[in-house]
């Protein structure tokens, strides 16, 4: 029986070095990888068969196959519910109308920086967090610290370059990370970063 987990992605891309990175990228931050597929079989196996079932997926629009990026993203919303991020190297008309067809949280054009990436990730969950209505079981406890730091995850920096800004560690960083988490029986960080949005 597959189970949701609030922090899985799933990544779709041919280039095996471009998802290799992202899914680097992403596990730095401590998302869960619910798996990497190069095209529209690859993914649909890996949500029928995954245990983790991804709540986001980024997929490329221009995959190869028959099922393109925009095809796999209606089937994998109205199978599965995902919210989609696209990841293409095209921002011409056409490919643009296809992809706002399917309804993406976000539009990312190669080459891209992390933030953008990050950012886009966040938003995707923030949008899922709101349709489910999840609320925390009290007022979060964050010391000015944390705060700042959470601020700076929402804003899509990384551990490295918020321990650069902070000039702290980017392990210091994931400890507090964690121990936000820990203190506020919250499971991930987006919905951390949801919740204190709410609050703001």
């Amino acid at each position: 029986m597959m189970m949701k987990e609030s922090a899985a992605i799933l990544i779709v891309e041919d280039e095996l070095i471009t998802a290799e990175s992202i899914a680097e990228l992403l596990a730095e931050e401590e998302y869960t990888i619910a798996g990497i597929a190069k095209d529209a079989p690859a993914a649909l196996r890996i949500c029928h068969q995954a245990a983790i079932l991804p709540q986001v997926v980024i997929c490329d629009i221009n995959i190869k196959g028959e099922v393109k990026g925009t095809a796999l993203a209606r089937q994998l919303k109205e199978l599965f519910g995902c919210e989609i991020i696209f990841l293409t190297a095209y921002a011409d008309t056409r490919t643009l109308q296809a992809a706002f067809e399917a309804e993406p949280v976000m539009y990312v054009v190669k080459p891209y920086r992390d933030t953008q990436l990050l950012v886009a990730v966040q938003m995707a969950f923030h949008k899922i967090f709101k349709k489910e209505n999840l609320a925390g079981s009290s007022a979060l406890t964050l010391t000015e610290r944390e705060k700042e730091i959470a601020q700076l995850v929402a804003g899509g920096f990384s551990s490295k370059q918020i321990a650069r800004k902070l000039n702290i560690s980017a392990e210091t960083v994931k400890t507090h990370r964690r121990r936000m988490l820990q203190k506020n029986n919250i499971s991930s960080f987006p919905h951390l970063v949801y919740l204190m949005n709410k609050e703001a």
